[in-house]
């Protein structure tokens, strides 16, 4: 009997002890301190994948201040998590420079500090994650001598100078220089490039110089904001009105994209937050794993038969952000419910420690109810991870079919068998997942997409309807001009 009764408190407290261990499996074990500069658009986007990614990095915890811009106070945010010995920073830096000595500050605190967006000079940093603003000028200056071009194709005799207003971020600012330097190295000596600043009101400033110069043709603005901004002042500019400049943006952000499917602006240059990329970095670099010390994120154009597919693409990460946190709510739920009844049982086996038996049947009893809520939460996450992936199979799938539709548009066999050939699916499947990642038929969305290379024709060359209608495998100038107008709420003309 005495035996017994030693197994059974020993078993006893070896169970109390594995609850205790499971229960503090998921707290986390390192700080990462997040200094950032603003709380625009751009941002909040690459705050939204980090705390994304973060939800994959249990072990991490992310700590964010925001300086709106204010150097000073941002120096003193960095200067706080040094003090808390937070374990490792990120930073999206308002000024380099004068950021810098903070940096430095929590470089030999022996921090690892890892920095976004904007590069900071010497060496006294763990990792650098940013895009290239010159290259972004390059785009900018790519898309105005596109511009110049068919200018001068539609002009006759002799072509008038292309007249470009530059809408520039704020003031000074490394990817302002940047941008503007890549923009005016680029351009060719036939465009009249002028600038103004719009960072604090882009509308305003582009009204007023709109109100004194009545031949601009295109206007570059250094991010999505002002691009949008200057498209409701040309709107409302006596003598020009919605679609009478061609407008270019950067950032490529969710409002950007909508303002390109709308046509309020033409396109935009994308330049990636990756947020996600910033948290993985922290993880590797506390966790001792191998991480790229300087790493450049391209940037590409996004026009308007892209756009559609980006926001789809955003819509399906936002899903899964929200998704997540809420699962991960339900998780923290459940483990801090789990933790209150480890503790009673804690409490129960000291007070009625003569009925050991009995506390003993109770704590296998509360082990299989947390067992049960753990293999609960497991298979809520299991269910959710599925969803995503197939949502991210689905956007994969959507990214296929445009490049297959693309790159056959003036082939007459392209349609629906062609599509199962190429996809290896039979017609049924076609159908179906083409219209669930589209919203449109096989053959609806094939046609779209002839009538919009149909349109880019109209305007960029000096093709005839009835050429672009046989190129682009319809029936006849009737049909196409009948498609066209359904479509675009006016009969095609010839540019």
């Amino acid at each position: 009997m005495r035996n017994n009764f030693t197994f059974l408190h020993s078993f006893t407290i070896a169970v109390i002890a594995l609850i205790l261990a499971g229960c503090n499996s998921r707290q986390p074990q390192y700080v990462v301190g997040v200094s950032q500069c603003w709380d625009d658009a751009w941002r909040q986007k690459m705050n939204n994948e980090m705390d994304c990614e973060a939800l994959r990095h249990p072990e991490l915890r992310l700590h964010r201040r925001v300086s709106l811009g204010d150097t000073e106070l941002q120096c003193a945010h960095i200067d706080s998590f040094i003090s808390e010995k937070v374990d490792a920073l990120i930073i999206s830096p308002s000024d380099a420079e004068q950021v810098k000595p903070a940096v430095t500050r929590a470089y030999k605190a022996g921090i690892p500090v890892i920095i976004a967006d904007r590069r900071i000079s010497g060496e006294e940093w763990t990792a650098f994650i940013g895009g290239d603003n010159y290259r972004v000028g390059q785009l900018m200056a790519e898309w105005v001598n596109t511009v110049e071009r068919q200018k001068s194709k539609v002009e006759s005799s002799e072509p008038s100078p292309l007249h470009v207003l530059e809408v520039q971020g704020m003031h000074g600012s490394m990817p302002e220089q940047l941008r503007h330097q890549g923009l005016t190295d680029g351009i060719n000596g036939k465009i009249d490039l002028q600038s103004v600043a719009g960072y604090i009101d882009a509308y305003t400033e582009v009204s007023r110089y709109l109100s004194s110069h009545k031949n601009i043709d295109a206007i570059v603005a250094q991010n999505d904001i002002m691009a949008i901004e200057s498209a409701k002042a040309v709107r409302d500019a006596e003598g020009y009105g919605k679609g009478s400049v061609r407008i270019m943006g950067v950032d490529g952000i969710t409002v950007g994209l909508q303002a390109i499917a709308n046509g309020d602006i033409e396109c935009s240059a994308v330049y990636p937050t990756r947020g996600d990329l910033l948290v993985t970095t922290a993880a590797a670099i506390l966790s001792g794993a191998p991480f790229v010390r300087d790493t450049v994120i391209e940037t590409t154009m996004v026009d308007a038969t892209m756009a559609p597919l980006l926001l789809r693409e955003f819509e399906l990460r936002t899903h899964d952000l929200e998704t997540m946190q809420m699962v991960n709510k339900l998780a923290e739920t459940n483990l801090h419910n789990i933790r209150i009844d480890r503790n009673l049982l804690i409490i129960a086996f000291i007070v009625v420690s003569v009925l050991l038996l009995l506390a003993l049947l109770y704590v296998l009893y509360q082990q299989t109810m947390m067992q049960t809520k753990i293999n609960r939460t497991i298979r809520q996450v299991e269910d959710v991870q599925e969803a995503i992936q197939l949502n991210h199979r689905d956007a994969a799938f959507a990214e296929r079919i445009r490049q297959i539709v693309d790159s056959h548009l003036t082939d007459p066999k392209l349609n629906v068998e062609y599509l199962a050939t190429a996809l290896q699916l039979d017609r049924t499947q076609v159908f179906r997942r083409v219209k669930s990642v589209t919203g449109k038929g096989p053959a609806e969305y094939i046609r779209e997409q002839r009538l919009i290379r149909a349109d880019e024709q109209l305007r960029t060359t000096d093709k005839s309807i009835r050429q672009i209608a046989n190129e682009l495998c319809f029936s006849s100038p009737g049909y196409f001009s009948k498609y066209y107008k359904d479509y675009f709420g006016h009969l095609p003309s010839e540019q």
